[in-house]
Formats: structure tokens, sequence, C-alpha cells
């Protein structure tokens, strides 16, 4: 693995946060096509986007400090106070997280700007998607984030994890399925089902979540778990549940409001 791309004198640049800078900007021009595609307001996301970017950046951060607090609440002083905000020393960031602060951020802002909520949130799914796909190239290339011994001729040997075999590069298997997901979904907005806002979201987070579960089957790094199963996969099965009980109450929803149109022009 290279997890340091270049060293010029005290300044150190990490492979993953090149590529986390390259996800950012693969989003953004993501956003921009969608945008125009959608018709929503290029003016929002031009005044809003760094602002909805640190907010999933500091949300991130805030998630895993408060999940690795051992780390940096051993005694309080000034320096361990400080290392809460080094994140290009420790790169600790989470991203189920960060996602909560784009979300929670996006939200707040469409809602102050009159933006119709559930079309921003179809367009942020998949440009999320885009930037997670760039993203899991430079965890690869970081060796975080890695997997469990295997066989097969693409196994990869990592220095910095618990196994001295040749492992899964599950990154790059996150990799694949995420810039395959974005690829579907981007077409999707060419389909009738992108007509209804909210649509793109649901399958977006859905289709993610089942993969991710998948995913975590074969993860080797060290998790929380529960009940048998690892955290990330869990979160993961409840964002799945919760898609799918979304997704049947709207279409029911939509059923019955067809029924009672149906029942009015008789």
């Amino acid at each position: 693995m290279y997890p340091i791309l270049l060293e010029i004198g005290p300044i150190t640049i990490y492979s993953l946060w090149i590529f986390v800078a390259i996800g950012f900007f693969a989003a953004l021009l993501m956003m921009n096509k969608l945008v125009q595609k959608t018709r929503l307001s290029l003016k929002f996301i031009n005044n809003y986007s760094l602002a909805i970017f640190f907010g999933g950046l500091a949300m991130a951060r805030l998630v895993f400090v408060v999940r690795n607090y051992q780390m940096f609440f051993q005694d309080v002083t000034f320096s361990s106070f400080i290392q809460i905000f080094s994140i290009w020393n420790d790169k600790g960031l989470s991203p189920w997280g960060g996602i909560l602060g784009i979300t929670l951020s996006l939200l707040y802002f469409a809602r102050r700007e009159g933006e119709n909520v559930r079309k921003w949130f179809d367009v942020l799914s998949v440009s999320i998607l885009s930037a997670i796909t760039f993203i899991n190239i430079g965890a690869f290339f970081d060796g975080s984030n890695y997997g469990t011994e295997t066989n097969l001729p693409w196994g990869v040997l990592v220095a910095n994890s618990i196994y001295a075999v040749p492992i899964h590069p599950v990154q790059i298997y996150a990799a694949i399925y995420s810039g395959i997901l974005t690829f579907i979904l981007y077409q999707l907005f060419h389909h009738k089902i992108s007509k209804e806002p909210g649509n793109i979201t649901l399958i977006a987070v859905g289709s993610y979540s089942f993969f991710k579960i998948l995913e975590e089957f074969i993860r080797g790094d060290e998790s929380h778990h529960f009940f048998g199963f690892r955290e990330t996969q869990i979160f993961a099965l409840l964002a799945l549940l919760t898609t799918i009980i979304l997704f049947v109450l709207k279409t029911r929803k939509k059923k019955l409001s067809n029924n009672e149109t149906n029942a009015n022009t008789q």
C-alpha cells in the first residue's frame, strides 16, 4: 500500500486525502450535472456547497471522536484538545457521521431557502455515491478498511493489517459497486421513476446499504460488534429496512390517492 503519496519537508501528503479531495470535486461535478437535469437552483448549491461539505466533515469527525473517546480524553490537556481537530494526523472520520452531517446540512439550508428537499436529496444521494467511489480507492492505497484473508488470485498483502497472508481488497470491491450504482442511478434520472421526488434517494440508500451489509462480511479490520454483527452492518441494515418501509408506504399512499381520484371521476 501507499498511504503517503509525497513528503516535502514537514509536509506530508496522504493518498487518502488526495482521493477524498477528488471524491469531493467529483460529487460537485455530479451535483452540477443533476441540478441542470432536474432544473433545480444552481445558485443554491453554489452558495451552500462548501457549508454542506464542512457540515459533513464536522459531523464525521465528531462521531469518530465520540466512538473513540479513549484516544482523545485520557487526560485533559491543551495538546489532547488540539488532537481532536488534527484530522490530518489520525485520518479519523466516520463515513456514516459524514453522511448524516451532509444530510442535516442540506435539509437545513434547503428548508431555509424554500427548496424542494426531496429533489435535492435525490441529487445528493447520487453525488455522495460518486464521492464514495473515489474515497474507497483512497482507503485501498491507505491500507485502511481492509478485508479478511482469501485464496483468490487478486488477494493483496497489507502491512498494517492483522493478517500476514493475502486478504480481500474490500476497498476495491466497494469502489466497484459504488461506481456501478452511481452510473445506474444517474441513468434513472432519464426514467419516469425520477419524476416523483424521493424515489432516487430511496433506491440509492437501499441498494448501497444492501451491498454494504455484504461487504462487512469480508471486512477484517477492527469494529464494534453487537449480536455477532459488525456495527456498520447494523447501521446499514437499519437504513435498508427504513427505505423498504418508506417505499412501501409511499407506494400504498400513491395507490390510495389514485383510487380516490378514479372514484371521484366516476
